[in-house]
């Protein structure tokens, strides 16, 4: 009976600290050139409202490429897998998905694992 607790306690223990693993996405995006002043608006008002009111929400970096301003990338760090679900139907992120569907030509969305994960964006 010891026993079956002890493996009870651990499969647990693993299960509440797999939900707490950080998630780490690039994406990449590549904005219709005639859109791309509004989209650029549209994407900072966004970014501006997870990180204030989302504390799952870590980071949302967004670059664009110098050479081609049209494609960029944004380095999404999040708390767990389940902050980035609720992020995704955050009433401002659905606004920003919705107002640029049509902005977009390509999306690709890559899970990352990080070098070193514990170290901190300051």
């Amino acid at each position: 009976m010891l026993i079956a607790a002890l493996i009870g306690m651990a499969a647990c223990a693993f299960s509440v600290g797999a939900e707490e693993v950080q998630m780490t996405r690039l994406s990449k995006i590549t904005v219709n050139t005639d859109h791309l002043s509004a989209y650029r608006e549209a994407l900072a008002e966004e970014v501006r409202a997870s990180m204030e009111r989302e504390p799952g929400v870590l980071s949302l970096y967004a670059v664009f490429d110098k050479d081609e301003p049209t494609r960029l990338t944004i380095l999404e760090i999040y708390a767990s897998r389940q902050a980035y679900e609720q992020h995704v139907k955050s009433a401002h992120f659905l606004k920003y998905k919705n107002s640029t569907l049509h902005m977009v030509k390509s999306l690709e969305l890559v899970d990352v694992d990080p070098l070193l994960p514990e170290l901190k964006i300051k």
